[in-house]
């Protein structure tokens, strides 16, 4: 069974910091093609402040007729972030995504943050167990039957 870590391979790391422009930060994940990107504070070390998402660039600034060159990132992004380790299960993962409704979690290894895992990589990967899977009881079956 692999880890979150594996799954993640060696994909690099996306963030912005706190204080940047709503603008920025949806261009800097539209670069980058990310639904989601972890706020990071600079401090002695960077800190995990928040995450901010296309919902929340839709519900909070958009719905609301923000001005997103002024307003920064920090006045809207979810304070509030479930992280996981990077030694759980992707079938973990994905039951605290379905429980909490969400489709983006930061990675956590020791303190460092190693990487955002999102729904889609999950099912993905569940995805390519179950054609494994099929492929394994089809070859059984061919050969057995």
């Amino acid at each position: 069974m692999k880890t979150l870590k594996e799954l993640l391979g060696d994909r690099p790391m996306h963030f912005v910091k706190t204080g940047m422009s709503v603008i920025d930060v949806a261009k800097f994940m539209g670069l980058h093609n990310i639904g989601a990107v972890p706020v990071l504070e600079q401090s002695e070390i960077l800190k995990l402040k928040g995450i901010f998402s296309e919902r929340d660039l839709l519900r909070r600034c958009i719905a609301k007729e923000l001005d997103l060159f002024k307003t920064p990132v920090d006045e809207v992004m979810t304070p509030k972030v479930i992280v996981v380790e990077s030694h759980d299960t992707p079938e973990y993962c994905l039951q605290i995504m379905k429980q909490e409704k969400i489709r983006h979690m930061p990675v956590r290894e020791d303190k460092d943050l190693i990487g955002m895992i999102s729904m889609r990589d999950l099912m993905l990967y569940d995805s390519t167990l179950k054609e494994e899977k099929i492929e394994m009881l089809n070859s059984y079956i061919q050969y057995n039957g």
